[in-house]
């Protein structure tokens, strides 16, 4: 591949054989992909860096335990191909895509900011993949808003707590975040809480708007010790941005420091030596830990945070 782009023609109609003999005569190449179609994939593929959207659009197709993120740091969700075809935006307000049929990059695939990697399961699962489950709405199109099923019994209270952590940064006050609570609460459930369960979640989320402990809809954060920064800020500058990129992309999940990250750094991008000696300094100090070493056959190295931190 050259980027997102096959390196040879006729990819959708090649089969087992042929790939073998590509993947010898382009053993130097860091990227590779499949055809969704001929392979037996579907990809649900949300072309945004949030892991919600994901959780919401698998909880209207279902789960699947293979779930990779690209080197964008968007997500795909594999499932076993059930004759979906390519469809592109199929609800235009969300960007997710429906891949049954064409081409897709695959992991541990190199692309311009970074490697696609698997965050979810691993290839034995790929055996096993579910199909989508069905939808009610044609092929394509997304349920209209009146259309769509009222919030069961069992999720009243979770889904009413994350509506008002959201609204909460938006409402001058308490008594209009009940009313925003009370509203949702009618329109949304199919048996609406009691008023006194409403004013709990209400006065939960307010007292977590108020402390500042309220991040919903404000994107993600990246947390460090006080003696992180007090003590390797200043003695170790670079593996302190290194580490601050890493937490900001990967927390808790294995993940590739490859040289050519270098490239990609802050203020133009760093020489790879300097690369090299922040990963050796945070390996160290104990900060991450190696868990399989590059090859030609695997790609390359593996990280984690020590002891799954973070």
């Amino acid at each position: 591949m050259r980027g997102k782009r096959p390196a040879v023609r006729g990819y959708l109609k090649i089969g087992l054989p042929t790939s073998e003999q590509l993947a010898i005569k382009f053993s130097a190449e860091d990227a590779f992909g499949l055809a969704c179609r001929r392979s037996g994939i579907t990809v649900l593929d949300v072309d945004a860096p949030d892991e919600r959207l994901l959780a919401d659009a698998m909880s209207e197709v279902g789960p699947s335990p293979f779930v990779v993120r690209s080197a964008s740091g968007n997500f795909q969700a594999w499932y076993r191909n059930a004759g979906e075809g390519r469809s592109v935006r199929p609800d235009p307000r969300r960007p997710i895509d429906i891949l049954g049929d064409g081409f897709v990059v695959a992991p541990p695939s190199r692309g311009a900011k970074g490697f696609y990697e698997i965050i979810s399961g691993g290839l034995d699962d790929l055996a096993n993949l579910p199909k989508m489950r069905s939808q009610r709405a044609p092929r394509g199109i997304s349920p209209a808003k009146d259309m769509q099923p009222l919030v069961e019994v069992g999720r009243r209270n979770d889904s009413l707590w994350r509506h008002c952590m959201g609204k909460a940064r938006h409402c001058s006050n308490i008594n209009a975040l009940m009313v925003e609570a009370m509203s949702f609460n009618r329109a949304e459930f199919c048996e609406p809480l009691p008023d006194d369960e409403v004013l709990r979640v209400v006065a939960s989320s307010w007292a977590k708007e108020l402390s500042g402990a309220n991040w919903f809809g404000r994107g993600g954060r990246v947390i460090f010790d006080a003696e992180e920064v007090d003590d390797l800020l200043r003695r170790e500058p670079d593996a302190f941005v290194l580490l601050t990129i890493l937490r900001r992309h990967h927390w808790s999940r294995e993940f590739v420091v490859a040289n050519a990250m270098a490239e990609a750094m802050p203020k133009g991008g760093w020489r790879r030596h300097r690369l090299a000696a922040a990963r050796q300094r945070l390996l160290d100090l104990g900060m991450i830990e190696e868990v399989r070493p590059a090859s030609r056959h695997l790609g390359p190295a593996r990280f984690r945070f020590k002891g799954g931190q973070k």
